[in-house]
């Protein structure tokens, strides 16, 4: 009996080990690989997953809307070496939170995410590297939070101000943001989007445990997510000098404080040349500019043996 009753004390009291943290290996276009260690930060009530790899000064990767987090996979590993890489999953993908109401997609809201990310790593200041989506994320972050900008890279997303003036005129900007135009517009616009998605072939030089990861997130994309970035961000037609995009009029953004690298492909389809004219009047620090020829949307994915360096390069110099 006595026996019995030991066992049954230790069966009470026993407590379990703690759960390993999940990682996942990062490889880049060299072969070079990282373990990128996920983890979590409540925003206001909002759960933003993140995954984090290397040490040192704080650097945040903002994905665009239908890319995951390891969309940066090209990057993070040489990152890691002397930074602290933190990709995060913005709300609405992959295991982040996706709470409902498009007003939650706001620019100013993904900010919060941001800031609340910086606050849990116990840092000031962090530098800020966003696509697509994620490159307006960053450059909104920017100019509203210069007390938290280290500094800005922008991969293939032109300031908003470029973006509102070419709409009003320019008839190869409207046409180029005819998706964009038809995600506000068009009701059946997101299930569209989040079918074509889910339905996306796979990327033959993706490793298989990132391309199996995409395929996951994928299936996770609330669209009505895409759909409210649009709806609460992207200049809305007709576009006249007084349309408020991106939290702001044409005029009206605050001045970026951060030196700032802007890298865009010069065949990229959603953003005219057009767009970069007048950027230097945007940016109240130092601001370098790098156009890559034969190179689209995506210069992280498309050229990373230049983007991926010259981003180390800067970071280190400043030019």
């Amino acid at each position: 009996m006595r026996n019995l009753y030991s066992l049954l004390l230790v069966a009470v009291f026993w407590i379990a080990p703690p759960l390993a943290e999940a990682q996942v290996t990062v490889t880049d276009w060299r072969g070079e690989t990282v373990d990128a260690t996920e983890g979590s930060v409540d925003s206001d009530g909002v759960k933003i997953v993140y995954h984090t790899a290397g040490e040192g000064p704080l650097v945040i990767f903002v994905h665009g809307v239908a890319s995951p987090w390891h969309d940066y996979r090209n990057q993070i590993p040489m990152l890691a070496g002397k930074y602290r890489v933190v990709s995060m999953s913005t709300r609405g993908t992959d295991m982040s939170d996706k709470p409902s109401g498009y007003e939650h997609y706001a620019t100013a809201r993904i900010a919060d995410d941001i800031s609340a990310i910086i606050e849990h790593f116990g840092e000031d200041r962090a530098t800020i590297v966003g696509q697509d989506s994620g490159g307006l994320h960053a450059w909104y972050f920017a100019m509203t939070h210069p007390e938290r900008t280290e500094r800005l890279i922008s991969l293939g997303s032109v300031h908003p101000a470029g973006l509102i003036r070419e709409l009003i005129d320019n008839p190869d900007q409207q046409k180029a943001s005819a998706f964009q135009w038809g995600m506000q517009e068009n009701p059946e616009a997101g299930a569209a989007f989040g079918e074509g998605v889910r339905n996306a072939p796979a990327d033959p030089n993706e490793p298989p445990n990132l391309a199996k990861l995409r395929q996951e997130a994928s299936q996770r994309l609330d669209a009505e997510s895409v759909v409210g970035f649009y709806k609460m961000n992207w200049p809305a037609r007709p576009v006249t000098m007084d349309t408020v995009a991106f939290g702001f009029k044409y005029g009206e953004f605050p001045p970026v404080k951060a030196p700032t690298l802007l890298i865009v492909g010069r065949d990229a389809p959603f953003f005219m040349r057009e767009t970069l004219a007048d950027t230097w009047e945007w940016v109240d620090a130092q601001l370098t500019i790098q156009v890559l020829p034969g190179v689209g949307h995506g210069p992280h994915r498309e050229a990373p043996e230049i983007v991926t360096p010259r981003m180390m390069e800067w970071l280190e110099t400043g030019r």
